[in-house]
């Protein structure tokens, strides 16, 4: 069995997998919609309610990749078709990699998808000319967060576990990024914690780059987004244990 087969059996389990399909797609734009309507009255003209959710919840559901990834490589239906590979003459990282670009490919359609979505219905603004910019850094930003699923698997030998720590760390860093309201208005101490927040400094690049034209921060944020991909690879590479897979 080659890499290309693994990978379109990973992509298709995904696609198959009624969760993961809704979480992935249907629940972020009921999401939007949800935050969009209750909030609609404490935003002006310039920037709608549903332009600031339509990108912070685009962000927190990338991040929240990191679940997509776990469920993917160590869900039980998952590690018991996987038998075999392990025992077939082919490389034993073909396992791991095959999970991470299939869930990477998978997302990022659906985060595709998204933005077309809400930008028919609700008119989000992703950055008109400087689109290209917001989704380059979508998708760089999508690679680390499904690594680190990935990696966490390796290291903790469970999906419950995993998702656990992945859960505490997500919404931790949603609430600091300012992903459901705005943190600045909480005061300066509040603002100096937040900065702790990987989604803080992803949306403040993003916001910049759509409302001030600013993209200063495209190129420091891809290449923190390249370097975290290269280390967390590395870090799967020495933590996968066949053994522990079975």
């Amino acid at each position: 069995m080659g890499f290309g087969s693994l990978f379109k059996r990973d992509f298709i389990n995904i696609i198959l997998n009624p969760v993961l399909f809704f979480s992935n797609t249907v629940f972020p734009v009921l999401l939007l919609m949800v935050m969009g309507y209750l909030t609609h009255d404490g935003y002006g003209s310039a920037v709608s309610s549903y332009d600031y959710y339509g990108v912070t919840l685009l962000l927190y559901t990338v991040l929240n990749v990191s679940t997509t990834a776990a469920n993917s490589f160590m869900e039980k239906s998952i590690m018991d078709s996987n038998l075999r590979i392990l025992y077939s003459p082919v490389s034993t990282s073909f396992i791991y990699l095959s999970k991470v670009l299939a869930t990477f490919a998978f997302t990022s359609l659906c985060y595709m998808a998204y933005a077309i979505i809400v930008k028919l219905l609700f008119n989000v603004n992703f950055g008109g000319a400087k689109a290209t910019y917001i989704f380059i850094m979508l998708l760089l930003f999508n690679m680390p967060s499904t690594l680190i699923g990935i990696l966490f698997c390796c290291i903790f030998k469970s999906e419950e576990s995993t998702n656990k720590i992945l859960s505490i760390f997500i919404n931790i860093s949603a609430i600091l990024g300012g992903t459901f309201f705005q943190i600045d208005g909480l005061g300066k101490t509040a603002q100096q914690v937040s900065n702790i927040s990987p989604l803080k400094w992803i949306t403040k690049a993003v916001f910049r780059t759509i409302y001030d034209g600013d993209t200063s921060l495209v190129l420091p944020v891809c290449a923190i987004f390249i370097a975290a991909s290269l280390i967390l690879l590395l870090g799967c590479k020495l933590t996968f244990k066949t053994e522990d897979y079975v």
